[in-house]
């Protein structure tokens, strides 16, 4: 069994910044401010929060429905509905997409692919997809180099493209444990980590990365229940805009679980020294 990327003797130094809520945010003009694009990935769980799912796929650029979430999108949408929230692509072994779903969306164009690969599930198979719409590294040469053709230009990695999986918790354990697993390989591949966030009705829940990581809570939309939990192995955590905040504390199953805590800030901090789940709960008294 993996240890998930333990290593006792590294120094993090690095910072990152999360904003759950802004994908979910209907309010937000997301092209127009010029955010950066993320994808909407609709697992195989029902769509009951319409307001949600409409504020995700409206804030979203890319939408893909991993197998059987193309028949959740489908029961979830009157017949006028489905004509306007087409999918960029279905993508599984499509074993669990029904036929009639399949032909509707093959007749609207919709691009449907069948992966057989057994080694990977779907949810594994849209995200080889969603890395081919990744920004290509930039190039930049450095102005005090002499313009000539031995130049050597420096290597800028982009930003991978953000997702939100929509329906990553419910339903079967095993496949919400996978999710989890999902939220890991993506800070294990090369170059800069891809930030996936598990959307349910209740909750949004991501893994933060080794440092320090900056998180953006607004009180009127999220909390105050929140959970700092250590999937993959122990790390040494410190919070700050917490109601029970932690300093150099040791975090394993087994031990401490920093579980039903509060955020009191609209802004909380989390430094770790190894990833570690964060879930935050939807504020259920918002308008």
């Amino acid at each position: 069994m993996s240890n998930m990327g333990c290593d006792k003797s590294k120094v993090i130094t690095s910072t990152t910044e999360w904003a759950p809520y802004s994908f979910c945010d209907a309010n937000i003009n997301w092209e127009g401010e010029r955010r950066l694009p993320f994808a909407l990935l609709i697992l195989n769980q029902r769509i009951s929060n319409k307001a949600l799912f409409t504020a995700l796929w409206k804030n979203s650029s890319l939408h893909v429905c991993a197998d059987g979430g193309a028949n959740r999108l489908y029961d979830s949408l009157s017949p006028d509905e489905r004509v306007k929230f087409l999918p960029d692509s279905i993508i599984g072994d499509l074993d669990s997409v029904r036929s009639d779903v399949r032909s509707f969306y093959e007749s609207q164009g919709v691009k449907i692919t069948k992966d057989p690969d057994q080694d990977s599930t779907d949810f594994g198979k849209c995200m080889k997809y969603i890395a081919t719409h990744d920004p290509p590294d930039s190039f930049v040469t450095a102005p005090n180099v002499d313009a000539t053709l031995s130049a050597k230009p420096t290597r800028v990695e982009n930003p991978k493209m953000k997702v939100v999986a929509l329906g990553g918790f419910g339903g079967r354990v095993d496949q919400s444990f996978h999710s989890v697993h999902a939220l890991h390989v993506a800070q294990q591949n090369p170059g800069l980590h891809r930030q996936i966030y598990l959307v349910s009705d209740e909750n949004i829940t991501f893994l933060l990365a080794p440092g320090f990581n900056i998180l953006r809570t607004p009180q009127s939309a999220l909390g105050p229940c929140c959970g700092i939990i250590p999937v993959g192995c122990a790390s040494t955590i410190s919070t700050v805009g917490f109601e029970w905040n932690l300093t150099n504390a040791e975090t394993k199953f087994g031990g401490l679980v920093s579980t039903s805590n509060h955020i009191v800030n609209d802004v909380v901090n989390v430094e770790t020294t190894e990833p570690i789940l964060f879930t935050i709960e939807f504020r259920k008294d918002q308008e």
